[in-house]
């Protein structure tokens, strides 16, 4: 073998090693991970310390989504927080939300239970409040279509509501608080809304790096025409 080509294959192999260890490198934490199902405990949950009276919450086995519990959530009409997680003191939680880039919640509500008025509508959450080392009010709307959250009670609805979590700086949180926001105007009768599966998710696994290019050779010049000999 010529030094020439070991020397190239010398150079590959610590390019090779460099990407890999860049690469288990990256860390999201626990995610993805589960931080309500409600299935031995209330998680951590519970009513919003700033919630209206007569907001209550509790778990219960019934329209479950994962599992076989949820946790049941009654709130006042109008845009109310409801139910909140505090991860403060938890590091490994703490770790997650830094790095997390989505939230999903499973909300599901019975018709049974609801009594819309001329004008009624619900929502089957209207938004979260994320409160930590970033900003004390971060209020993250939706990145799931309102006509899937939008609810007229005439239906049993279940419904998967997909929130973006913007990058928190710094990730190494000291504190976190996620807040669920309720909202129903125009209702004779309320009912519950039922919260399950909720989760963090991390980035997307990071794309197998593209083949690189062959080099190609440049295109030799033609030789000119030679003059025809004389006949």
């Amino acid at each position: 073998m010529n030094m020439n080509l070991k020397s190239r294959i010398v150079v590959c192999g610590f390019i090779c090693l460099a990407i890999t260890l860049g690469l288990a490198g990256i860390s999201y934490g626990n995610l993805p991970r589960v931080i309500g199902d409600w299935e031995d405990s209330n998680d951590g949950w519970q009513v919003d310390p700033e919630a209206l009276s007569g907001t209550t919450a509790k778990v219960v086995r019934e329209n479950a989504t994962s599992g076989n519990y949820s946790y049941k959530v009654f709130a006042n009409p109008e845009w109310q927080k409801a139910v909140s997680r505090d991860f403060s003191g938890d590091a490994n939680l703490l770790a997650d939300l830094g790095r997390a880039k989505q939230l999903k919640v499973d909300v599901t509500l019975k018709a049974k239970e609801w009594s819309m008025g001329a004008t009624g509508w619900a929502k089957a959450i209207e938004c979260i409040i994320i409160r930590d080392d970033k900003s004390d009010w971060q209020q993250i709307e939706p990145a799931t279509d309102q006509k899937e959250i939008s609810w007229d009670g005439s239906a049993d609805k279940t419904v998967t509501v997909t929130f973006d979590i913007p990058p928190q700086t710094p990730p190494n949180l000291t504190k976190g608080i996620i807040i669920l926001i309720t909202n129903y105007q125009d209702v004779n009768t309320a009912g519950n809304f039922y919260f399950d599966n909720v989760r963090l998710l991390g980035a997307a696994e990071p794309s197998q790096p593209k083949e690189a290019a062959k080099s190609v050779e440049p295109n030799k010049p033609k030789e000119p025409n030679k003059p025809a000999k004389a006949k």
